[in-house]
């Protein structure tokens, strides 16, 4: 027999999200539901187009009974509950009978036909009262999207074979990324994101690599292809040749030297040549990134992202929340573990919270708002921080603060959980450090007015550059205006920190900037206290800062606020970081 001819290496360049290389095979995740192009079918087509569609129907139905199957192993109830209510949306009559008409009546194509009933369904169940009913249109998206990836022709491998693969999507929610069995992932590549949406985010807390903005991804591949993903340079390489393999090795093994080098320093205090100490934190969401915290040299979580666990487990007791939140404190005590408390919204919804649809979600209800709203749900998670308290240090931040009144108001259901948790004689610490995210302009404006109100400012320079800059970091049409270094966010940065010194509070930051080490000179010149970032940064982080000198950088930065041109201010910090460590920046 002969032998098959071998497969034609091919690489897509899209955007580096999260440092590192990773070499396995596809697995496809996740789905779009983009609006097909129309396609008429003569008469004579009208059979063999249903039979197509009940096929992918009947594809979907077995997807969905394996993967019930596999969660009867792991006694996952709500999630069964989920895949049993998908199969109940699959099976709808009323569904499956209008797009056999459309089909038959009107010769449309099977995936024109299903996709403009299913969004009819969504549609009708968005313009309900009821909030479960509202709900049932996220459902019905889910199987569409499962529907449709079948009439494509594309493969839906949702049922994992056991083995680490490199998880490939048209798009990941915040949702879908906290539901994947995080021990099976490679890395990850993604046709849609940035490198500031939270499928990123979450593989450089994670350690894995991952490249974004990869257009036409889908389209070149099959499940169980040969790739391999270069976070660093944003290269994903489909079945990649023996040479690209050993050359990809030998960069792996000059890397794990540095790494190695970095690891063995990273337990020493981050302190500048003047004698400046700076602490270096690093931000989490999940337990499992506990151990690698650990051996990076963190000095503590400066971000634990709560709404992640939140929506792997929405219906959490508050012993249930203590408990997975003592876990953290434990593991890391004595260091300093600041909870974040939720920031569901945005791209990170909750349907059982978020109700209606908004029409811009990242300017409407989300954050402090939706926890002053849902004030119960709030204070079973500020007791269970509370709880978790005895048993380390702790510190509550309050996310997407856009007024003195929403910290007086979180204040003030703070100090109901401490009473009644004392009146309860529930062990709790006697103090924690409470502090609010400056993430919104107005924030940053009057951080003087809410300085006497907390014990610290974290500036979460994500979300302070979207709305200081009007950018929609996922937005791609825009992403080149996204820029941290615009000197209106440096500004901003600045102003909170002397705000902050002046009222005798810390300041730190968390945001992606954090963890950029072309920007870390800047940073420190700034004045910030603590700088919060991805565990796989930290070693660096605190290697950079050990080269830097305080004055240095304070004249960096006056030289930079006069300029104008982001990438200008860029270009002067990235030199002046490559003069001071060049060794970071070595291939």
């Amino acid at each position: 027999m002969p032998k098959s001819p071998p497969k034609q290496e091919r690489i897509l360049r899209g955007t580096p999200a999260s440092e590192g290389v990773a070499h396995g095979v596809v697995q496809f995740i996740g789905g779009n539901f983009d609006e097909p192009v129309e396609r008429k079918i003569a008469a004579r087509e009208v059979g063999a187009e249903l039979k197509r569609f009940h096929s992918a129907i009947d594809a979907s139905r077995r997807d969905l009974k394996e993967m019930i199957a596999s969660l009867e192993k792991r006694a996952d109830r709500t999630a069964r509950d989920i895949l049993e209510m998908h199969l109940l949306v699959l099976d709808d009559p009323l569904v499956t009978g209008k797009v056999e008409v459309c089909i038959r009546d009107k010769h449309e194509d099977a995936e024109t036909a299903y996709y403009c009933i299913a969004r009819e369904c969504m549609e009708a169940f968005n313009r309900m009262p009821d909030d479960y009913l509202r709900e049932r249109a996220l459902d019905i998206r889910d199987v569409a999207q499962r529907v449709m990836r079948h009439l494509r022709g594309e493969a839906v491998a949702h049922v994992h074979d056991g083995h680490p693969a490199v998880f490939v999507a048209h798009d990941l929610t915040p949702t879908e990324t906290a539901q994947l069995d995080r021990t099976k992932v490679l890395g990850f590549a993604i046709e849609l994101g940035s490198r500031t949406s939270h499928t990123a985010i979450m593989a450089r807390s994670l350690g894995f690599p991952a490249v974004v903005r990869l257009h036409g991804l889908l389209e070149s591949l099959h499940h169980g292809d040969e790739v391999l993903i270069d976070g660093d340079e944003g290269l994903f390489i489909i079945h990649p040749s023996p040479q690209t393999l050993a050359d990809y090795r030998k960069r792996e093994r000059i890397a794990e030297k540095r790494e190695a080098l970095l690891l063995a320093e990273s337990s020493e205090p981050a302190v500048t040549l003047d004698g400046t100490r700076i602490t270096v934190a690093a931000n989490a969401e999940f337990t499992e990134e506990l151990e690698h915290i650990r051996a990076c040299g963190a000095e503590g979580i400066g971000l634990f992202r709560t709404e992640f666990i939140h929506l792997e487990s929405p219906d959490a007791t508050e012993d249930q929340l203590t408990k997975i939140y003592s876990r953290i404190v434990k593991g890391l005590a004595p260091a300093l573990v600041i909870f974040r408390t939720l920031d569901v919204g945005g791209d990170k919804i909750d349907a059982a919270l978020s109700g209606e649809i908004e029409q811009n979600p990242f300017l409407g209800w989300r954050g402090i708002r939706v926890s002053l709203a849902k004030s119960d749900i709030f204070k079973q998670q500020l007791c269970a921080i509370l709880r978790a308290g005895a048993h380390g240090n702790v510190g509550i931040m309050y996310p997407m603060v856009s007024g003195v009144h929403e910290v007086v108001a979180a204040n003030r259901l703070l100090a109901e959980c401490r009473s009644e948790l004392q009146a309860a004689n529930i062990r709790i610490p006697e103090r924690v450090q409470v502090g609010t995210m400056i993430e919104v302009p107005s924030a940053a404006a009057i951080a003087d007015l809410i300085a006497p109100h907390v014990d610290f400012f974290s500036i979460g320079t994500n979300d302070l550059t979207q709305y200081a800059l009007a950018v929609d970091r996922v937005n791609e049409r825009v992403s080149g205006l996204y820029q941290p270094t615009h000197p209106a966010v440096l500004r901003l940065i600045k102003m909170v920190v002397d705000a902050a010194h002046h009222a005798g509070i810390w300041t730190g930051l968390c945001g992606e900037m954090a963890g950029d080490i072309t920007v870390t000179p800047l940073l420190i010149g700034l004045g910030l206290d603590e700088l919060s970032a991805a565990s796989s940064q930290v070693a660096k982080i605190k290697h950079a800062i050990r080269k830097l000198d305080i004055v240095q950088c304070r004249q960096l930065v006056e030289q930079t606020l006069l300029e104008s041109d982001p990438a200008e201010i860029q270009r002067i910090a990235q030199e002046f970081a490559e003069r001071q460590y060049a060794e970071l920046f070595e291939q």
